[in-house]
C-alpha cells in the first residue's frame, strides 16, 4: 500500500492519488508489484510560474524481483482562483497542450525520423484516467535537464542552442502544413482571441503606467517617450489588429511555441550543471499551452528580448537571427519543403512588421523574467489592481535589473518603428 503524502501543500488538488498512477507507472517502469510511496509537492518556487500550478509527483514502486525503483513526474494543474475560473479557462490551455504533446510533437519528430535524423522537442506525455484539467509529463530532471536561472538570462552558447532547436521546430511545423494541410483551429490563435481581450486590457492598463514611470527615469527618454505613450493608450486594439497575420500571404509562417521564455526551455548537461558554463547536450521545450500558427517573429522577439543577456539583446540581435535562419534553411531543405525558401531579408521584414511582439515582451514579459523570487508573484497580482498588486508591479518595474534591460531596449524598439501605431 502506498504511503501517500502531500507534504502539507494545501493547494494540491485532493483528486491526485496513487491509484490514478497505476497504469502510468506500468507504462513508465514496466511491471511492478505495488506502489510503496507516493508524494506530491510544489515543483517551483515563488514567481517561477504565473498561470498554472506545477507539481512534482514522486513514486517508489516494488518490482517483481523485490527491488525498488523511484520514478518522478511533472504535473501541471489549473490554479483555483477567480481570474482562471472566469477568464483563463476560456483559453482551453490544457486541451491545447494535451493535443500538442499527444499529436503535434510526435508528428513533428516523426518527420525527422523519416529522414534518419533523431530530433526530440520535449518530455514524454502520460494520460490519467480522470476528467480533470492536467498535463502529466516525465520529470526531465531525471535525465539531467535543468533551467538556467531566469534572472541571469541566457548567454550566447545557450541562446544559440535554443534558436537551433526552434529552427528545427519551425521548419517541421511549416512543412507539416504543406504536406497535411492547416492545423486544427485550437492551434491558430494562441492567446489572441476575443475571449482574452478583457484580460489583456486588464494587464495592459495595470502594467503600462509602471513601464512609463520607469521610462521617465531613463536618460534620453524624450526621444521615444511620446510615441510610446501614444501607443500605450490603445495597445490592446493595436495588438489585436497588428498581430493577426494574413495567412494567405507569401510570408513564411510556422507553429509558434507562443510563450517562449527561458523558464519554458530546459537544457541537459552531462554533469547536471546548469550554471551556464558548460555546453548543453540537448535542449527541450515545455509549456506548450499557447501554440499559435503565424509569423516566426513572435517566438524570435519573445525569446531574444525576454530571455537573453542584456549585452546580446541588441548588440548581437542580428547574429542570433542569422544563426536561427541558417538552421531554419538547413532543416527546411532536409524535410523537402516544397514552397520557396524564405530569404534572411524576409525574416527581418517580419521582425520589423510585427515589432509589436517586441513591445509586449519588453513591457509585460521581461519584467516577470527578471524579477526576484517573491511570494506575491502570481497572476492575480500581475493582472489586478489591488494594493498588493500595485506594490508587486512597482517591484517588477523599478528594480535595477529591469531598468538596465529597459534602457537598452526602448530606444532600439523606437528606432525600428515598433512604437508606430
Amino acid at each position: 500500500m502506498a504511503n501517500q503524502n502531500n507534504n502539507d501543500n494545501n493547494n494540491i488538488p485532493s483528486w491526485i492519488n496513487s491509484k490514478l498512477f497505476e497504469n502510468v507507472l506500468r507504462e513508465a517502469v514496466g511491471n511492478y508489484k505495488s506502489i510503496e510511496n507516493f508524494q506530491v509537492a510544489n515543483a517551483l518556487g515563488p514567481g517561477e510560474n504565473f498561470a498554472t500550478l506545477m507539481l512534482r509527483v514522486r513514486t517508489k514502486v516494488l518490482l517483481p524481483d523485490d527491488s525498488y525503483k523511484n520514478k518522478s513526474f511533472m504535473m501541471k494543474v489549473a490554479l483555483d482562483n477567480k481570474i482562471y475560473r472566469e477568464q483563463m479557462s476560456k483559453w482551453e490551455m490544457f486541451k491545447k497542450e494535451a493535443g500538442m504533446y499527444r499529436d503535434i510533437v510526435p508528428e513533428l519528430e516523426e518527420m525527422y525520423k523519416k529522414k534518419d535524423v533523431e530530433v526530440h522537442f520535449g518530455a514524454k506525455y502520460f494520460k490519467l484516467p480522470v476528467d480533470q484539467e492536467y498535463i502529466l509529463l516525465e520529470d526531465l530532471a531525471e535525465k539531467g535537464f535543468r533551467n538556467v536561472k531566469r534572472q541571469n538570462c541566457l548567454d550566447m552558447v545557450h541562446a544559440k542552442c535554443v534558436l537551433r532547436k526552434l529552427a528545427q521546430w519551425h521548419a517541421a511545423s511549416a512543412v507539416r502544413v504543406v504536406e497535411k494541410g492547416p492545423y486544427d483551429e485550437q492551434y491558430l490563435h494562441g492567446f489572441l482571441t476575443e475571449d482574452s481581450r478583457e484580460i489583456c486590457d486588464q494587464m495592459f492598463s495595470g502594467t503600462l503606467k509602471h513601464v512609463l514611470a520607469a521610462a521617465r527615469k531613463l536618460p534620453n527618454h524624450e526621444e521615444y517617450y511620446g510615441q510610446m505613450e501614444t501607443l500605450f493608450g490603445h495597445l490592446t486594439d493595436a495588438v489585436f489588429s497588428q498581430l493577426i497575420p494574413q495567412r494567405n500571404s507569401d510570408e513564411f509562417l510556422a507553429l509558434n511555441h507562443g510563450d517562449f521564455w527561458c523558464n519554458n526551455i530546459m537544457f541537459q548537461y552531462d554533469d547536471g550543471n546548469s550554471d551556464g558554463k558548460n555546453q548543453p547536450l540537448e535542449t527541450y521545450f515545455v509549456d506548450l499551452q499557447m501554440p499559435r500558427y503565424g509569423t516566426v517573429a513572435q517566438d524570435l522577439l519573445y525569446f531574444i528580448l525576454s530571455s537573453t543577456q542584456v549585452d546580446l539583446k541588441v548588440n548581437h540581435f542580428d547574429e542570433l537571427i542569422h544563426h536561427y535562419y541558417e538552421n531554419l534553411i538547413e532543416n527546411l531543405k532536409l524535410l523537402d519543403y516544397s514552397k520557396p525558401l524564405p530569404n534572411l531579408r524576409d525574416i527581418h521584414g517580419s521582425l520589423i512588421r510585427y515589432g509589436l511582439w517586441g513591445v509586449v515582451t519588453t513591457c509585460c514579459i521581461m519584467s516577470a523574467v527578471l524579477c526576484d523570487p517573491t511570494e506575491v508573484a502570481n497572476i492575480e497580482n500581475f493582472v489586478g489592481d489591488s494594493e498588493e498588486s500595485e506594490k508587486f508591479k512597482e517591484m517588477l518595474y523599478s528594480n535595477e535589473r529591469y531598468m538596465k534591460h529597459l534602457e537598452v531596449l526602448l530606444p532600439w524598439l523606437y528606432r525600428r518603428g515598433a512604437f508606430e501605431s
